[in-house]
């Protein structure tokens, strides 16, 4: 059945006059900014209270079935919470600022967006069946942005409630704790993000005398241009009036000047300038301006901040080269309006270069060297004199070149360090490729894929070439002294390693698999010792190299650097995969509308994998339809793999 209000509202009448309160109830509510919201309970009963019984009913945006809520019970204490007497309970949004989450007891996701009612329940609460202890709006539709609260529009929207210190009991009465004016209002309400010093303590039922200053909020800030603000009091079990007609009036000064007497609770206008910060003390006095005693007063402070002269025009990202690799890029900003306050400029990626807006009235702010793939964020802080503060994106540009291809088996793998017993890690890992032309290969945009039983990892070559008929060596952190003296020609990123066990290195040029060798030994590879394996000389070929019996052990630990010398007989299974002759066509490059077309020249079912440039997966699917959904992804530069039966390709791919 529906709760009878009566029953509390006979509790409300029957305790106030022993102040203390009837039952727990709402002392503080904020609608704030972002995800500062939170509620505070208030135990004034004269008796500790287990919270257990009691529970957090709500509607969202209005009750969908009026007198019904939408979620009863959404929110339940933990068990064993005891809330002392005089004590109160912070819920607050877990995403919530730092100042509020430091006195929460509790974190909840689901507060009020303004329009949502909030109502302190008896535990198993249905959607019909319910006790309602405090009610903060109604159980009726959709109230738009918000309630009003004590004369204010949209008061539990975007402000901060607090209950008068008068107050000694809960009101479950839908909109009745509201009142239609500041006076006949069981709240007070305040700016949006104000009160949060006050959060975490709260007395009720109190017959003392109280002043708040409503506004402005204690440390708000203007913006620029702001010529005038309202300062507005409130009192609680005082009357303000002239001599003989109430319990006194307030005193009160601007920035320490001088002292203005205030015989009712009219609005003061102040006048304010660009850059000031002002000081409103005020305080409680008797007919014969003595202060109470105990003091009754209040200090805030709240400021106009500086005009932004600094205007920004024209952006623009300019490729510094166009290959196949990761390439840098350079940014610009046009401004004008500069020249009048100092300015802090940050930026996630780059150089900060060219014109300097805080020396010169205009100019173009550079940014250089920033990574391709890498959006740049720009932050512009202004300083003394300046309240400018801004932050922009510019997004990265596709900066593509052309990848020259050789043919299968001109180049090919000839050593493998996979995995040393001295480190366990990938640092000491290496692999040794050997170009068999005559003539220099250019492997810049070539990719490098490492298979393994598990995961796929890879990485696009920047500029390298391997002269004709030698040899380089890829690695990463290789140690020159355990490591048999190898020196590292190209460094790979530390995010990819050789592995252990089955695993396989795959060397790719766009449609072409030039080489690749695929272990599988079911144990760390080649040899416990820390071994290399190594190809024999005589089989420096595209044919021979396939030949699992042509590769060893190499003869010296952690193997032999000298590039070529034989090891014993391999005693591993090793087998390389033959490239198979098919085509890919791969379009739009770069893509601008969230679909990329992937053609083929057989007609089977091809797997598709898109890594970002830290070689995270991020898309991993099979299609039939020669179609790939990317609108997910963010604009930047990627790795693509396309795989159909044992042929692959893997190139760089630009969402935009």
């Amino acid at each position: 059945m529906k709760k009878i209000y009566s029953i509390i509202l006979l509790l409300f009448v029957t305790t106030a006059s022993f102040s203390q309160a009837s039952d727990l109830y709402f002392s503080m509510y904020a609608e704030g900014s972002s995800n500062n919201k939170f509620l505070e309970i208030y135990n004034g009963t004269g008796a500790d209270v287990d919270l257990t019984g009691y529970s957090l009913s709500t509607c969202s945006n209005g009750c969908n079935v009026a007198g019904e809520f939408d979620y009863p019970d959404n929110y339940t204490f933990p068990a064993g919470t005891t809330l002392s007497d005089g004590d109160v309970f912070v819920l607050a949004n877990p995403s919530a600022d730092a100042t509020i989450l430091a006195v929460a007891d509790d974190t909840f996701s689901y507060l009020s967006n303004g329009d949502d009612a909030m109502a302190l329940t008896l535990v198993n609460a249905t959607a019909s069946t319910y006790t309602i202890i405090d009610l903060i709006g109604d159980l009726q539709g959709d109230p738009g942005s918000g309630w009003d609260v004590a004369g204010e529009t949209n008061g539990t929207q975007n402000h901060t409630l607090t209950r008068k210190t008068s107050v000694c009991g809960p009101n479950p009465n839908e909109l009745g704790s509201f009142g239609t004016n500041a006076t006949d209002s069981e709240w007070i309400v305040t700016a949006s993000n104000s009160g949060w010093t006050d959060l975490g303590a709260y007395t009720g039922c109190s017959t003392s005398p109280a002043l708040t200053i409503t506004a402005p909020a204690d440390g708000y800030v203007f913006s620029s241009g702001t010529t005038s603000t309202t300062l507005s009091f409130t009192t609680q079990n005082f009357t303000v009036a002239t001599a003989g007609n109430g319990d006194g009036h307030i005193h009160w000064t601007l920035n320490s000047g001088s002292m203005t007497m205030k015989y009712d609770l009219t609005d003061e206008t102040i006048t304010v300038a660009d850059g000031g910060t002002y000081t409103v003390y005020a305080e409680l006095v008797d007919d014969s301006h003595n202060p109470l005693s105990p003091a009754v007063n209040q200090t805030i402070t709240f400021s106009v901040e500086n005009p932004c002269d600094l205007t920004l025009g024209t952006e623009a990202a300019t490729c510094d080269a166009s290959t196949s690799g990761v390439d840098t890029y350079t940014a610009t900003i046009d401004f004008t309006g500069g020249g009048t306050a100092s300015y802090t400029i940050n930026v996630n990626d780059g150089t900060v270069a060219g014109d300097d807006p805080s020396a010169m009235a205009s100019g173009t702010i550079s940014i250089t060297g920033v990574t391709e793939g890498t959006n740049l964020q720009v932050d512009i802080l202004g300083g003394t004199g300046s309240s400018c503060d801004y932050s922009l994106t510019i997004d990265s540009p596709a900066c593509l070149g052309s990848v020259v291809c050789s043919n299968p088996g001109d180049l090919i793998i000839t050593e493998v360090m996979q995995n040393p017993s001295a480190v366990y890690d990938e640092n000491g890992e290496w692999f040794e490729v050997y170009n068999t032309t005559a003539s220099d290969i250019n492997m810049s945009g070539w990719t490098v894929t490492d298979e393994t039983n598990t995961t796929t990892e890879m990485f696009i070559i920047s500029a390298l070439t391997v002269p004709a008929n030698g040899y380089v060596v890829f690695g990463n952190n290789a140690d020159q002294t355990t490591n048999g003296g190898v020196t590292i020609n190209y460094e790979y990123p530390s995010n990819f390693s050789l592995g252990n066990s089955t695993d396989g290195i795959i060397i790719e040029c766009s449609s072409a698999i030039i080489d690749q060798v695929v272990w599988d030994n079911g144990s760390t590879f080649p040899d416990p010792s820390g071994y290399s394996m190594e190809l024999a000389t005589n089989a420096y070929d595209a044919t021979s190299n396939d030949l699992g019996s042509n590769w060893g052990i190499a003869s010296t630990t952690y193997g032999d650097g000298d590039y070529g010398t034989p090891g014993t007989t391999n005693s591993y299974s090793l087998s390389t995969i033959n490239f198979n002759n098919v085509t890919f066509e791969v379009y739009p490059n770069p893509v601008t509308n969230g679909t990329l077309n992937i053609t083929s020249s057989i007609a089977n079912d091809m797997n598709v994998q898109i890594f970002d440039l830290l070689g995270k997966q991020v898309i991993n699917t099979t299609i039939s339809n020669n179609i790939v959904n990317v609108s997910t992804l963010e604009k930047g530069v990627y790795v693509l793999k396309v795989t159909q039966n044992e042929a692959s390709i893997t190139q760089k791919l630009v969402i935009k």
